[in-house]
C-alpha cells in the first residue's frame, strides 16, 4: 500500500515537472516573440524617420496648375507647405483643406513625384452671372452656387440675375431657368441685336426678360427660345428700314407668332453698384 503510494506521488511530480517544463518553454517563446516585435517596430519607426527626414525627399520644387483668378503665390500661400518639408511628410487632406478654403477654389489635387516634386492642380470655379442676396451682390456659378460676395476687384461685367431670391429664400425653378438661358446665349454667334445680355429677369408668371446694354427688353417667357430668337432678326431689320433705335425698347416674343414692340420707360431692375451696366427701377 506504501509502495503504491509512493509511486501515485512520483507520477504526480514527474507529471508537474512536465507541464512546468511546457509552461516555461511557452512563455519564453511568448517573451522571444514580442521582444521581436518590439525590435522590428523601433527599427520600422526609426527607418521611417530617417527616410522622411532625408535631404532626399525635401521639396525642392513646387508646382501650381489651373490658375485663373488666382495666382499662383496665392495658393502657395494657401497651402502653406514649410520650406525643405519632406515630400512624404506633406498631408495632403490638409493641404486641400487650406486652399479650398478660398471661394474660387473648386477642387483641389495634390500629387507627389519623388523624390522631391510637389504638384498642386486646382480647379477654380467660373462666374457666369451675379445675384443680389443679403442686400449685397454674389459671384454665381454655372450650377447656380452663389460662391463669393462681389468685392473690388471683382468681375462686375456679367449679367445678373434677378427675381431668383425673396427673403433670402432660393426660386430654384426661376434660378433654373435663368441659368438655362445663358447657357443657350452663350453658344449664339450671330445675333448682333441681342449685343450683350445686362440682366435676365424671372418672373413666375410672366417668364423670362432679357435685358441688353443698349437697353433694348425681350421678353421671352419660358424655353423655346431658338424659335423665338430667330423671329427676332426681321424684327430688328423692320426697325432699322424705319429708322427707329433699338434702345429703350420692349419686344414681347413669349408667343412667337404674335410680337409686339413698345417703348420702355424704365431700364430694368438694379445692378451692382460700380458696374458697367448700372440699371435703374
Amino acid at each position: 500500500m506504501k509502495n503504491r503510494f509512493k509511486t501515485k506521488l512520483e507520477t504526480r511530480k514527474n507529471r508537474f515537472k512536465r507541464h512546468g517544463r511546457n509552461i516555461l518553454r511557452e512563455v519564453s517563446k511568448a517573451i522571444l516573440l514580442v521582444v521581436v516585435i518590439l525590435t522590428i517596430t523601433a527599427t520600422m519607426i526609426y527607418g521611417y524617420h530617417y527616410v522622411v527626414n532625408s535631404t532626399y525627399f525635401q521639396i525642392k520644387e513646387t508646382i501650381v496648375k489651373g490658375c485663373k483668378e488666382l495666382t499662383e503665390k496665392d495658393v502657395l500661400t494657401l497651402a502653406a507647405v514649410k520650406p525643405f518639408q519632406s515630400l512624404l511628410s506633406i498631408n495632403p487632406d490638409a493641404v486641400t483643406r487650406r486652399i479650398t478654403s478660398n471661394p474660387w477654389v473648386k477642387d483641389v489635387y495634390i500629387g507627389r513625384e519623388l523624390p522631391n516634386r510637389l504638384v498642386i492642380e486646382i480647379r477654380e470655379r467660373t462666374a457666369v452671372a451675379l445675384v443680389k442676396r443679403d442686400s449685397g451682390f454674389y459671384l454665381l456659378d454655372p450650377e447656380g452656387i452663389p460662391f463669393k460676395r462681389l468685392q473690388n476687384g471683382d468681375e462686375t461685367d456679367l449679367p445678373v440675375l434677378s427675381g431668383c431670391y425673396a427673403e433670402d429664400k432660393t426660386n430654384a425653378h426661376l434660378l433654373n431657368k435663368s441659368l438655362e438661358l445663358l447657357s443657350f446665349l452663350s453658344n449664339l454667334k450671330d445675333f448682333p441685336a441681342i449685343n450683350r445680355v445686362s440682366e435676365i429677369h424671372g418672373h413666375e408668371v410672366f417668364g423670362l426678360s432679357l435685358f441688353t446694354d443698349s437697353g433694348l427688353c425681350l421678353q421671352l417667357g419660358f424655353d423655346n427660345y431658338d424659335n423665338k430668337l430667330k423671329r427676332l432678326a426681321p424684327v430688328m431689320a423692320d426697325l432699322d428700314r424705319r429708322n427707329l433705335k433699338p434702345g429703350y425698347l420692349l419686344i414681347d416674343l413669349s408667343d412667337p407668332t404674335k410680337i409686339t414692340v413698345q417703348r420702355r420707360n424704365v431700364l430694368g431692375p438694379s445692378a451692382p453698384p460700380g458696374s458697367k451696366k448700372e440699371l435703374r427701377t
